[in-house]
């Protein structure tokens, strides 16, 4: 009996844990940005992009999910100036991209 209460109260802990790691990461996944592509530092993984007086740097990587138009069947090439909404969370201090949107070319 003692190994049920005690097997039910490790079960309570994870199911405890699991929900506010889940509540975190539904959290942060909420921010955006959007603006103008200002440029891109490839070596660095750094995309910065500007809206009226705000500039914005993020980091991107493989993870990152890319979303373009295409036109006859192939991706549209971006370009400085090239419309972009960025979604991305917070990570010791950086801004790090999870998904990459290409509105205007």
């Amino acid at each position: 009996m003692k190994n049920l209460w005690k097997w039910t109260g490790v079960c309570g802990m994870v199911l405890v844990m699991v929900a506010l790691t889940t509540g975190i990461t539904a959290a942060q996944e909420g921010k955006t940005f959007e603006g103008h592509l200002i440029r891109v530092d490839a070596n660095a993984h750094v995309i910065t992009l500007k809206e009226g007086d705000k500039e914005m740097q993020f980091t991107y990587g493989e993870q990152t999910e890319l979303v373009a138009p295409q036109k006859d069947n192939q991706d549209v090439a971006v370009k400085q100036g090239s419309r972009l909404k960025i979604s991305y969370v917070e990570n010791a201090g950086q801004n790090v991209a999870t998904k990459i949107e290409i509105i205007e070319v």
